[in-house]
């Protein structure tokens, strides 16, 4: 059987707003399906999250969703001029509403961030709408903000604002956020998404919210200010998953700075057996044309290269003209890149815990006795993921009893979610014998093959992964 390796993630919106287009996206690839919750309504994503559980079934094929949180975003109020030019004076003041300007005064723009005048200093810069407009700050005079417009353009309401994120006061869960976070957990998402973490106390924070809800949830933390790169390691250590959001990240590091970030992100999750996810920008141009450029076909392979677990679309398929093709083309340069005789993605380390001493040897097992699939149980998903960041090099068919513990192994590099309600098993023989059943059923093997089972002993779903044991399809 052979499989693309790194898993795709697709943002839902307008361009996938139903079973048909959600059901096109899985056919051209799709794992996992982002819902955006900066965008649309609560009504919008639980009736998207409908359409991938429905498209998902029918197709057979497990579909992790992953809520990503807005997280503290500071935005332009109303009222500011239409387009400001390079080397003007203007102001910014907290509030909602901003001026065009009186005889002797400048403009001014509105920030939604009470206290702004307080975290800002002369030589600060700000940026507005993803860094597009750059402000340097000049003073503080009487509350008002006094800037020089480095790089100018035209102003709407509601842009972003990218204030120094080191001073930046609002937490990283804020009130909207709670509120979005009981409405995906209500609806039963698999994966939250922090926005602009900065500490592995943003991380428990938030896992704590989910646990009070009653719903304990896997958390990907979306690296994307300087902060969460200085605290790499313990917010790695502390996430179930690692997004490099490239876009926020790329606003207050220098563009030469984000692709060495990108690396050390995904070695920091390597060695620390977390998977990651490349994200922004990746087929941008497909957002309007049916090809990419080269140099976006050649970003996607390179992350692939460097050992991503999965890469992910954004607006491509959230707004764009051509989702079904931006997928379709993103499986295409993985398998392409997985094809080649320079494909070597580098595996984790095997720490001292006898599972993660299991996964590694089960997967040397498998290379050495020529195995066509390496079979993992789970109810926590701890099996599957080590065996994965260990980076066998044949598909990885993950056993679960229940939906709920199958869909989050969707986002894992390498792993066929399959699920398998077990009734009491007796003994390993029994085990084997209904495992291989269900894996030529399903066509995942043939006869002659050899599977390496990795299992708990006793035999038992709830027994950490112990054992393993190699077994030829008769």
């Amino acid at each position: 059987m052979s499989l693309r390796h790194a898993k795709i993630v697709c943002t839902l919106g307008p361009a996938t707003d139903d079973v048909k287009a959600i059901g096109d996206l899985i056919d051209a690839g799709m794992d996992v399906a982002r819902l955006n919750y900066s965008h649309g309504t609560h009504a919008d994503h639980a009736r998207r999250l409908a359409a991938v559980r429905e498209a998902g079934l029918a197709r057979g094929k497990p579909i992790a969703v992953l809520q990503d949180l807005q997280g503290p975003k500071i935005r332009t109020g109303q009222g500011a001029p239409p387009q400001i030019s390079d080397g003007a004076t203007i102001s910014l003041v907290a509030g909602s509403a901003g001026s065009v300007g009186n005889v002797g005064s400048s403009p001014s723009i509105a920030v939604d961030y009470p206290g702004l005048e307080a975290d800002l200093h002369a030589g600060d810069m700000v940026r507005l709408d993803d860094g597009r407009i750059v402000l340097r700050v000049e003073k503080i005079d009487k509350g008002r903000v006094v800037c020089t417009v480095v790089q100018g353009g035209a102003l709407r309401d509601r842009m972003g604002v990218t204030l120094p994120s080191r001073r930046v006061r609002l937490p990283a869960l804020t009130e909207q956020d709670r509120r979005d976070l009981a409405h995906g957990l209500a609806i039963g998402v698999d994966y939250v998404a922090l926005s602009f973490v900065k500490r592995a106390d943003d991380i428990v924070t938030l896992r704590e919210a989910c646990r009070s809800a009653g719903r304990p949830t896997p958390i990907v933390a979306k690296i994307e200010t300087p902060e969460a790169v200085d605290n790499l390691w313990e917010v790695v250590a502390a996430a179930d998953a690692v997004m490099v959001a490239r876009g926020d990240l790329g606003v207050e590091l220098s563009p030469e700075q984000v692709p060495v970030v990108q690396k050390e992100i995904i070695g920091s999750c390597r060695l620390q057996q977390t998977p990651v996810i490349v994200a922004t920008e990746m087929l941008q141009s497909m957002v309007e044309s049916t090809r990419p450029t080269r140099a976006e076909a050649s970003d996607v392979a390179a992350a692939v290269f460097e050992g991503a677990d999965a890469v992910m679309l954004s607006a491509e398929t959230a707004t764009g003209k051509h989702p079904r093709d931006a997928c379709a083309m993103m499986a295409r340069i993985i398998d392409q890149a997985e094809g080649s005789r320079f494909y070597a993605p580098p595996p984790s380390e095997p720490g001292r815990s006898t599972r993660e001493a299991i996964a590694h040897a089960a997967c040397s097992i498998a290379r050495e006795v020529g195995a066509s699939v390496l079979v993992a149980f789970t109810e926590t998903g701890t099996a599957p993921r080590l065996i994965s960041k260990a980076r066998p090099g044949v598909p990885i068919v993950a056993f679960a009893s229940d939906e709920a513990n199958l869909r989050p192994l969707a986002l894992y590099w390498g792993v066929v979610p399959r699920l398998l309600p077990l009734p009491e098993i007796p003994d390993v023989d029994t085990l084997v014998t209904k495992v291989v059943e269900t894996l030529l059923e399903q066509r995942l093997v043939a006869r002659g093959d050899r599977v390496v089972m990795a299992f708990g002993a006793p035999v038992g779903w709830r027994a950490p992964t112990n054992a393993i044991r190699v077994v030829d399809v008769s």
